[in-house]
């Protein structure tokens, strides 16, 4: 059980380092993560407060694996 654990924990952290990371290249460039949306190319970037969940996202979901991985098994 103690694999399966593991295996999930590296799992979220790994979606979350993903989320946090994709979330900061729209921070830096909100254009560029604009035209990803295939359903309206050209409009307005999502807002900061938006990108900034994103990141919390990520950063939580990160910390969640790296508990699942590193906390200790119960006697």
């Amino acid at each position: 059980m103690r694999l399966v654990g593991k295996v999930v924990g590296y799992l979220i952290s790994a979606l979350g380092i993903g989320i946090a990371i994709f979330g900061l290249l729209a921070v830096a460039d909100p254009q560029g993560a604009q035209l990803a949306n295939d359903f309206d190319p050209f409009g307005v970037p999502p807002s900061t407060a938006q990108r900034m969940v994103h990141i919390a996202v990520g950063v939580a979901l990160s910390a969640l694996g790296i508990w699942l991985v590193a906390r200790k098994p119960r006697v």
